[in-house]
């Protein structure tokens, strides 16, 4: 598909994993250790700036989805022989719609739906364009499982005891900045559970005459779509680490710990729910690949699953990049982390700035108060050069306490 499109290999390849998501949800779940579970629902978003075909990209990506469901309705608007009773078809996606009617459509579908977008007006709907209220709650429950019951006055209540939602999403890069800026969405955890990704444009090296598609890769993947979105287990199935798999996860795991309390805070809110979408992500990849023979994720399986989940690790500090926050404490510890890090003992202050270059400093006077207040509280010292011309002064010196 990329070569085709003429894209970077990430757009379809985190579109594809949407599209898993979509088939296999509310059918799987994960046991990441004995009592824990994971969905496998995601919601991945796309960056891309006009121009780079994501929507040509989405539609070729999630075009047999759309056939699968249109045979879907075609059949059930065809009643069995014997049957007078006006049976409404189910809709499995949706692109445009409000919260309230997510949450229908949900409810009339068993508890799984999937929105699929191609522009960022879904984020204003979340905030509250039709009803001028932010409404997260479907968005929120719909992502973790947690049951959902709706009582209104004038329609029947609806209950919701397991949500599965997935979104695939594709937006510009200042859609991203607006939804960054949001702190209801923020303060909430929403914009924590989407998974970024912002691929390298192609634009100046594409070429026109592209080749198509074989055949039989076309073909394998529909046959892969129709046999999940066709498979309906009277209960949800359980996919289960290997003890390999579980080794390797582990490990990693204590890895990412030590990186929540250094650099990960300056994304905090999006790694704590990261070795959850890892999982997620796991299952995603072994059903893809096993289907219905095997429920034990394997170790290959598992390392392929965190080699993912480091992209979506780099995506994200770069989405996040994009919000303008200013927490002063939260300034210090990052920088401390970026020092430790590196056991650094002495540094420039420029040299420093493009080490933290990023979401909490986009040039270099917005380090400097982070670095007075570290040094009033005794993390560091900074040393003004002596002048020695007139020419142009050499650079603060910083000096790590050794206790640091």
């Amino acid at each position: 598909m990329a070569e085709h499109s003429q894209t970077s290999p990430d757009m379809a390849a985190v579109i594809s994993l949407g599209v898993q998501a979509v088939c296999l949800q509310g059918k799987y779940r994960v046991e990441g250790t004995p009592g824990y579970y994971e969905p496998l629902s995601l919601y991945t978003v796309v960056i891309a700036a006009p121009g780079e075909r994501k929507s040509s990209v989405m539609r070729d990506m999630t075009r047999f989805l759309y056939e699968y469901e249109q045979a879907y309705l075609q059949q059930q608007r065809e009643p069995e022989p014997e049957d007078t009773s006006e049976q409404k078809p189910v809709r499995f996606f949706a692109d445009d719609c409000s919260s309230e009617a997510l949450t229908s459509l949900m409810a009339a579908n068993g508890g799984v739906f999937s929105v699929i977008s191609t522009e960022g007006g879904i984020f204003d709907i979340m905030a509250g364009r039709y009803s001028n209220k932010t409404n997260m709650d479907i968005w929120l429950k719909g992502h973790c499982g947690d049951p959902i019951y709706v009582d209104r006055m004038c329609r029947e209540a609806e209950c919701i005891q397991h949500p599965a939602l997935s979104a695939i999403l594709s937006i510009q890069p200042s859609v991203l900045e607006e939804i960054m800026d949001n702190t209801t969405m923020s303060g909430r955890g929403l914009l924590a559970r989407f998974l970024y990704a912002s691929p390298p444009s192609r634009i100046g090296s594409r070429v026109f005459c592209t080749p198509p598609i074989p055949p039989e890769i076309q073909s394998a993947y529909q046959n892969l779509i129709v046999q999940q979105m066709a498979f309906c287990p009277s209960e949800i199935q359980t996919l289960v680490l290997s003890q390999q798999a579980s080794d390797r996860m582990a490990v990693y795991f204590e890895e990412h710990e030590r990186f929540l309390t250094g650099e990960g805070q300056a994304i905090s809110d999006w790694a704590s729910k990261y070795i959850g979408a890892v999982l997620r992500i796991a299952g995603l990849l072994h059903c893809a690949e096993m289907g219905e023979e095997s429920r034990e994720i394997s170790a290959g399986t598992m390392s392929h699953a965190i080699a993912i989940g480091q992209y979506f690790l780099a995506h994200a500090t770069y989405a996040y990049s994009r919000m303008g926050t200013d927490l002063s404490i939260q300034k210090g510890r990052f920088v401390l982390a970026k020092l430790k890090k590196k056991s650094i003992r002495q540094i420039k202050r420029s040299e420093l700035f493009q080490m933290c270059r990023g979401k909490f400093f986009k040039k270099t006077e917005d380090l400097f108060p982070t670095l007075e207040l570290l040094e009033e509280h005794g993390y560091l010292r900074l040393e003004e050069p002596e002048r020695q011309s007139a020419g142009r002064p050499a650079d603060v010196r910083i000096i790590v306490n050794p206790l640091t």
